[in-house]
């Protein structure tokens, strides 16, 4: 899990929600899964770098009876994730730029539902 040694300066509260993304960059797709979710931005991990600036479209299935919800995100930060001293897939930071009313509707349910439970 990424950590930082200051305040935590994000305007959103983020939910441990894992959900399949597909991602799109200029180059070529990428699959991942969510490994936290909010309102602004996500964590995901995936097996490919993304290089940090790069501007992306994501499509990410906060559930199975709602259609995917499409956002266009910049990658904040990309970095390999280790485990038990082993490198893994890659954590993905990225912040959304656009995304429609009603997918902003159903991220914001998926993360509501999720902090309740």
């Amino acid at each position: 899990m990424y950590t930082t040694s200051g305040p935590d300066r994000r305007k959103h509260p983020r939910a441990e929600i894992i959900c399949p993304v597909i991602m799109q960059t200029k180059r070529t797709v990428i699959s991942g899964e969510t490994q936290n979710l909010s309102a602004g931005g996500a964590l995901i991990r995936c097996r490919n770098r993304i290089r940090p600036n790069e501007v992306i479209s994501m499509f990410i299935s906060v559930s199975l009876l709602s259609p995917r919800v499409s956002v266009s995100a910049k990658v904040i930060r990309s970095s390999i994730s280790y485990s038990a001293n082993k490198a893994g897939p890659y954590d993905i930071g990225v912040e959304f730029r656009a995304v429609s009313g009603q997918d902003q509707e159903l991220i914001s349910t998926k993360i509501a539902e999720h902090l309740k439970s």
